[in-house]
C-alpha cells in the first residue's frame, strides 16, 4: 500500500468522522462479513470485524442517523474505500447498512486470486528419536484441526494476517498440553498450503541414561539380554526435557511393565520383574527382578588388606516364600581347597531390613545376621558368630548390579572387599 493511499484513507476517516449535531446519533456499529467463496476462516474473520468495526466505529459513532442516510451512497463508497485498505488480500464486493442508534453493516468480501483449498501439516521433532516423537505425538492433541480452521478458504494474499494468527492459536493450543516445548510454525502458501510446526524443547534435558537389574534370588546374568535392550530403549529418551520425562514417568513405567508381564520369566517361570523410573539430566531405571519360588546366585569375592582366605567363592541355593528364605550358603576357599556349607533361613522384616540365622558346617557355629538397604546403592550388614562371640560389620556400595565394594570390620581387623555378582 503507497503513501498516497493511506493519506487518502486517512482523510476519509478525518472528514466522515466530523460528528453532526441534529438528529438521534448512531451508538453502536456492528459488522457482519461474507464471503463470495462461502468461507472466510473463523480466526481471520474475527480479527477482520475487529478492524473494520474500529474503522466504522470511527467514521460512524456520534453521527445523526438522518444525515447519514441523506448521504449513503457517498458513507457506502467510502466506507468500501477504507475497508479495501485495511484488508490485505480481500475486497469489498457489496454492502449494506441499517441505519440508527444501532447500527448494522453487512460486508460481502472477495478474495485475491487463489484460496488455500488444502492443507499439509507436518512437525519437526529436531534430534528427538522415534520413541520421544510418539510421547510427543500423543500430547499434540487437535493442532491439525486447528490449522485447518485457520487457513482453509484463506486468500493467499492474506497469509501475512494468518500466520501470527495461527502461532498464537497453537502456542494457547499446546500450552496446557504440551508445556515443555515452544511451538514455531512456518507456513508456505498455496492451494494446497504446507504448515510446519517446529516444536523448540527448553529447560533442562535428559543427557545420559542407564539400566540396572536387581535381585536377591537370581542370578543378574540371567538377564543381561534385557538389559541391553532396555538401555537401547532408555537411550531414546535422551534430548527430551526433564519435566516431560517426568509428566509421563507413570506411563513409561507401565508400558515397560506390561512388556515385562508377557516375557518369558514371568509367564513359565513365576518371575516378578518390577520397574522404577529415576527421572533427572541422569535418568536411571531399575528393574527389580525376583522369583517367587527359588533362589540361585553365585558371586566371587577378593579381600584387599586381609591375609588370610582373603578369595572366596559362594553359591546361594534354595527356596522363597513370602518374606521367608530357606537355603543353602556353600563357599569354596581356593587358597586352602577348602569348604564350607551353611544351611540358612532369611526374613525379610520389611523393604530394606532382612534378618536370619545360620548354621555353619563342619564347624557348627551358630551366626545370627541383619542385612540393611541404605536407599538405592548404600546397604550395611552385620553378622554375629553366636559360638564364637565374634562381630563382623559392613559397609557396602553398590557400583552397579554385578560390582560391588565392601568395607569390612571385625572385633581384630578391617579390610576392603569386592564382589563381583553372577
Amino acid at each position: 500500500m503507497t503513501i498516497q493511499q493511506w493519506i487518502g484513507g486517512a482523510f476519509l476517516m478525518v472528514t466522515l468522522g466530523i460528528p453532526s449535531v441534529y438528529g438521534a446519533p448512531v451508538q453502536t456499529v456492528d459488522v457482519d462479513l461474507h464471503s463470495t467463496t462461502g468461507t472466510i476462516p473463523a480466526a481471520l474473520k474475527t480479527r477482520m470485524v475487529a478492524s473494520i468495526q474500529g474503522a466504522a466505529s470511527y467514521i460512524y459513532k456520534g453521527k445523526e442517523d438522518s444525515y447519514i442516510k441523506e448521504s449513503i451512497q457517498a458513507y457506502e463508497k467510502a466506507t468500501i474505500d477504507v475497508v479495501d485498505r485495511i484488508l490485505y488480500g480481500y475486497t469489498v464486493k457489496s454492502i449494506s447498512m441499517d441505519i440508527g442508534e444501532s447500527m448494522y453493516m453487512r460486508l460481502t468480501l472477495e478474495p485475491y486470486g487463489n484460496v488455500v483449498q488444502s492443507i499439509e501439516t507436518k512437525f519437526n521433532y529436531g534430534n528427538i528419536s522415534p520413541y520421544g516423537q510418539s510421547l510427543i505425538h500423543r500430547d499434540i492433541g487437535n493442532v491439525k484441526p486447528r490449522l485447518e480452521q485457520i487457513l482453509l478458504g484463506a486468500s493467499l494474499e492474506s497469509l501475512g494476517w494468518i500466520t501470527p494468527l495461527a502461532q498464537k492459536s497453537i502456542r494457547s493450543e499446546l500450552e496446557g498440553t504440551l508445556p515443555e516445548f515452544t511451538p514455531q510454525i512456518d507456513i508456505v502458501g498455496g492451494e494446497l498450503a504446507k504448515a510446519t510446526v517446529y516444536l523448540v524443547p527448553h529447560g533442562n534435558s535428559v543427557h545420559r541414561t542407564d539400566v540396572a537389574i536387581h535381585s536377591n534370588t537370581l542370578p543378574s546374568a540371567l538377564f543381561y539380554n534385557m538389559r541391553q535392550y532396555y538401555e537401547k530403549k532408555l537411550q531414546q529418551l535422551e534430548g527430551l526435557p526433564v519435566s516431560f520425562v517426568r509428566r509421563h514417568q507413570l506411563m513409561i513405567e507401565s508400558e515397560i511393565q506390561e512388556e515385562l508381564n508377557i516375557s518369558r520369566g514371568v509367564t513359565q517361570f513365576g518371575v516378578t520383574m518390577t520397574p522404577e523410573l529415576q527421572v533427572g539430566t541422569d535418568t536411571r531405571l531399575d528393574i527389580h527382578v525376583d522369583s517367587s519360588k527359588y533362589i540361585l546366585r553365585g558371586e566371587g569375592y577378593l579381600d584387599m588388606g586381609r591375609g588370610v582366605d582373603s578369595v572366596g567363592l559362594r553359591v546361594y541355593t534354595g527356596v522363597h516364600r513370602g518374606p521367608h528364605d530357606w537355603y543353602l550358603e556353600t563357599e569354596f576357599l581356593p587358597n586352602r581347597l577348602k569348604w564350607s556349607f551353611a544351611p540358612s533361613y532369611g526374613y525379610q522384616f520389611s523393604k530394606d531390613t532382612k534378618v536370619g540365622y545360620q548354621y555353619s558346617l563342619p564347624n557348627h557355629h551358630h551366626h545370627g545376621f541383619v542385612y540393611q538397604n541404605i536407599g538405592t546403592r548404600w546397604n550395611a550388614r552385620y553378622e554375629r558368630d553366636i559360638t564364637a562371640k565374634a562381630n563382623e560389620f559392613a559397609l557396602s556400595y553398590d557400583v552397579h548390579e554385578y560390582l560391588r565394594l565392601e568395607y569390612v570390620w571385625g572385633d581384630q581387623d578391617r579390610w576392603l572387599r569386592l564382589i563381583g555378582r553372577i
